[in-house]
Formats: C-alpha cells, structure tokens, sequence
C-alpha cells in the first residue's frame, strides 16, 4: 500500500503544470549556478597558480644579494582555489586569497574577492550550495504545504484512512512520492557536479563531495517530513503555507543573520589598526619585560662564553645574523599573541553561531558544508598559519646563511641562486577530511537533534490522523 500511495503522489507531482514549470526554473538556477561556478573555479585555480608559480620564479631568479635584503623583498603565498568550493563557496569572497611573506613581520591575508563585486556581488553569488539549502526547501515546501491539508479540507482523507490503509502507510507513502520527485529534480545536478569533479581532480575529493551529498539529503528529508507534519496537523492548506513559509524564511535568512550579528556583539574583535598599534607597541619594549637590546645583549655574552673569546670580531660565525634570529623571534612571539587574541574572538563568534544551528537546520548545514568544501573560516586560518610557518622556515634559513656563510662585519655577502632555490617554492596542502568532520561535530549534532525532534512530531502526528480515521 505504501508504493501506491508513493506512486500517486508522484505521479500527482509530475502531471502537475505549476509544479513542472516551477521545477524547471529551479533546475535552471541549479545548470547556472553549477556552470559558473565551475567557470570560476577553472579562472581561480589557474590564475592562482600562474601567480604562484611566476612568484617562485621572480624569487629564485632575483640574482646575488645579501639574504636579509631578500628577505626584505619577500614574497607571496597564494592559497590555490579548492575544487568543491565550486559547490559552496563559503567565506572565500571575504577572505585574502595572498599573504604577504617579509622579514621581522607577519602580514595579514588579502585581496579579498568582494572586494571588486559589485554591491549586489557582496551580498551573495549563485551557488549549489544555496540552491539546495535556501531554494529547495522552499520548492518542498511549495509542493507539499497541501498534501494532508487540501485532502482533510475535501474529505478525502479520511475516505483513504476509513479503508483500511493505516496514517503511517499514508505518510511514509506520501513521503516517498514527494522524495522521488525531489531526487528526479535533483539528480542532474548532482551528477553534473561530481563529473566536474571527478574530471578536474580525480577521486581525491570524492568522499568530501559524497558526505556533502549525503548530508543535504539528510536536510532535504528533514525538511520534506516537516512539511508533511505541518499539513498533517494544520486546518487548512493556507494556514500550511503560511507556518511552513514562515519557518523557511526565519531558518533560512533570519536567523543565520541575527547570529552573526550576535556573536559579533558578544565577542568584537579588534580593528586592524588597534592590532597594529598593539604590536608596535610590544615589539619596541620586548616580551616578557625583557628589551630587545636586552636580549641581544644576552645572547651575545652567551656566544662569547660558549667560543671563549673577548670580541663578536672573534667570533667563527657573524652575529649579524643572531641579531636578525633574535628580531624574528622576538616578532614572532609578539605576531602570535596578538593574531590568537583575534583568532579567540573569532572562535567566539562562531561558538555563537554554532549554538544557534539548534534553532536553525538550515545554519547547521551550512556549517558542515563549508567545512566539507574546504571554504570555512577554519580551513582559511590554516591557509594563513601554513603560509606563516614557510615565512618563519624561509627566514631561518636566511639568517642561518648568513651567520655561518658570511665573516664578521661583511658587509658586501651575496647569496646565490642556490639559497633562492632552496627556499622559495611555497605549495598549500588542505586539512584532510578528517579535521573538518571533527569541527563538524556541533553543527552535525544539531542536524541530528533536530531529526530527533522531527521524527517525535512525526509519531504524535501520526496517531492524530488514526484519531482522524476513528
């Protein structure tokens, strides 16, 4: 009984002339979406990587010169275009895609893409990922809110229940039809987007794709068993409508907005000045209320002790570079104190966020999917950490040549091709799946609360429509 109530229900569906147009200007916006996107990514990948490599290029073919003058010039870290920020893009256009890798200095990300959108732009761009979190659920809606309603308010309804057919069959029936008319609808996208990504990239990223598909089915089902719920339990088809359209707008749009608002207000991080300010200050009088003069002078007494000898002139290493070691350390200490005070606001703000994806499934999916593709806040500080860690490598390395390659006062040292060779090639490596499913572990316990929730509805709204039968 339950495949026939699927198959009418279906069959309902797709005969219908409003919902067939309706879901081929959904489809529509899925091929758009899906085929800019993919654009984009190709534009990206290949720019950035172009980038990177004439970087690396400029870096190891800039000719003899002492290594703190090329540390000085520095070079850039470009943090290549991952393959399924095609699919959801995330913070991507607000955050730096380059980094800026000098001496003594940590710089923070930029060339933002929004900034060079337009007002609309930066609203927000056409994506999978929206497409399937904002518009599906109401094209569900839209096809569902009269399932139960419209039946209860022409009495057919309890004509079907009276034959004998229990509420269940009816529901999970319904269910069925309704979810094979969504996957009718979403399958073309689906597959279209994992044979872009299979072709640009192989099968490295087929399990992050594969759990980001599992999990927007996981949100379309929560949403089509709400929908059925709600016209089982409403008066009437419009007052259906008018609750589900309701829930959609405040899950989809109202919330996710006022929590960000909120952990904003609840934990402000500080302005790029006042850090700036704030790091200045702390380099000039040292860390731990030791100067750097007074360390410099420290380590020179230990180097004089540990050679034996009366004058850095004597010394078989030029202490030069010490002195260079020392101002990065001394930066490096002062960089990570201040860029962790601002990364534990942000961990703030998005502890709040987090919360609220108990009020709002749609919040809660958005979460785990950007973290599947790659394009979370999380996955763009590692981006900024990794490129950090080569700065402070390639550094090193610089000092290093010139305290044990150069002589005590020289001042005309010149390093060659070989050191540039060896310290210029910057590659980024992305977290593996592993991580983001561990940050995922809020967002993904409040999609299953959420279920929880849902299917509880769904058994006191079954025994209400037994009720109905009686």
């Amino acid at each position: 009984m339950i495949g026939v109530v699927a198959r009418q229900e279906f069959r309902s569906c797709v005969r219908d002339g409003r919902v067939r147009a309706g879901a081929l200007l959904l489809l529509l916006l899925g091929v758009l979406a899906l085929a800019s996107a993919a654009a984009r990514y190709a534009q990206l990948s290949s720019e950035r990587a172009v980038a990177q490599a004439l970087i690396e290029e400029q870096w190891t073919l800039q000719g003899e010169k002492n290594p703190h003058s090329a540390a000085h010039y520095g070079l850039y870290a470009f943090r290549p275009a991952l393959p399924l920020g095609f699919f959801d893009p995330g913070v991507q256009a607000f955050e730096g895609v380059s980094i800026w890798l000098e001496a003594h200095k940590r710089n923070f990300a930029n060339g933002r893409p929004a900034d060079d959108m337009t007002a609309l732009g930066r609203f927000g761009e056409l994506s999978l990922a929206f497409v399937f979190q904002a518009l599906m659920p109401l094209a569900l809606i839209l096809l569902g809110y009269g399932t139960f309603a419209r039946e209860r308010e022409v009495g057919t309804l309890r004509q079907v229940l009276s034959t004998g057919v229990s509420a269940a069959q009816v529901f999970v029936g319904k269910f069925l039809g309704l979810g094979a008319a969504f996957l009718l609808l979403s399958a073309p996208l689906l597959l279209g987007a994992l044979v872009l990504l299979v072709a640009a990239t192989g099968t490295q990223w087929l399990g992050a794709a594969a759990l980001l598909v599992l999990v927007h089915l996981l949100y379309a089902a929560l949403v089509l068993t709400l929908v059925l719920i709600v016209s089982a339990r409403a008066s009437t088809a419009q007052n259906a409508l008018l609750m589900l359209l309701g829930f959609w707008a405040l899950t989809t749009f109202m919330l996710p907005r006022l929590a960000a608002d909120a952990g904003r207000i609840a934990a402000p991080t500080p302005a790029a000045s006042q850090i700036v300010a704030a790091i200045d200050e702390d380099l000039a009088t040292g860390i731990d209320g030791v100067s750097p003069a007074m360390r410099v002078e420290q380590r020179r007494e230990a180097l004089l002790k540990l050679y034996k000898v009366d004058r850095i002139e004597d010394l078989p290493i030029n202490f030069q570079g010490i002195v260079f070691e020392i101002q990065d350390e001394i930066g490096n200490a002062v960089y990570d104190r201040h860029f962790g005070r601002f990364d534990a606001a942000v961990d703030a703000q998005v502890d709040v966020v987090e919360a609220a994806s108990l009020l709002s499934p749609r919040l809660a999916v958005s979460l785990v999917s950007q973290e599947l593709a790659g394009t979370s806040l999380a996955h763009q500080r590692h981006f900024e950490a990794d490129a950090e860690r080569f700065r402070r490598t390639v550094m090193e390395a610089l000092n290093r040549d010139i305290t044990f390659n150069s002589r005590p006062g020289q001042l005309d040292y010149r390093a060659g091709a070989e050191l540039w060779r060896r310290t210029g090639g910057y590659s980024y490596s992305p977290q593996p799946l592993s991580a983001s499913l561990a940050r995922s572990a809020g967002p993904l316990t409040a999609l299953v609360l959420w279920s929880a929730v849902v299917f509880g509805l769904a058994i006191v709204t079954l025994r209400r429509l037994r009720v109905l039968a009686a």
